[in-house]
């Protein structure tokens, strides 16, 4: 995506670090939106929502990636939770305590991946979730 001066309004030259027409230092927002694009999983689906409405936010294509992957594992992790919870308690004693230990695993397991992708999302990567990220791309929000 080509960048423009801030100053001028002129096309910049990709790994330019001043305006070939004003000579106004470049200021890079990449860094910025590396941030974003983590603090989108931080608060869960709630700052995946903000930033998918907040200007100039909802317009860049990083930080939208990473706020519709956040939602959609958000709902993922509740949708997991209401599922083994409903297993633990309608199960027996011993299957009980099978799957709450499934169940801690696996919410062990989330926050893993969770802190994972905050990384991936601050250096840059669009890492892609299996399943989840295409859900997420096929939802039109």
């Amino acid at each position: 995506m080509p960048s423009s001066c801030q100053r001028c309004g002129a096309t910049l030259v990709t790994g330019a670090s001043t305006c070939s027409s004003c000579g106004a230092p470049v200021i890079s927002t990449m860094q910025q939106n590396n941030v974003i694009a983590a603090l989108c999983y931080v608060g869960f689906a709630i700052t995946g929502i903000i930033f998918l409405l907040v200007e100039p936010y909802n317009h860049d294509d990083y930080v939208r990636y990473h706020a519709r992957q956040s939602i959609a594992f958000t709902v993922a992790w509740i949708a997991f939770s209401i599922v083994m919870g409903v297993f633990t308690a309608v199960l027996p004693g011993p299957l009980s305590r099978l799957f709450l230990f499934l169940t801690r695993l696996g919410d062990l397991g989330l926050a893993i991946l969770w802190a994972f992708l905050i990384y991936q999302a601050y250096v840059g990567n669009r890492f892609r979730v299996p399943y989840l990220t295409d859900w997420a791309e096929a939802v039109p929000f």
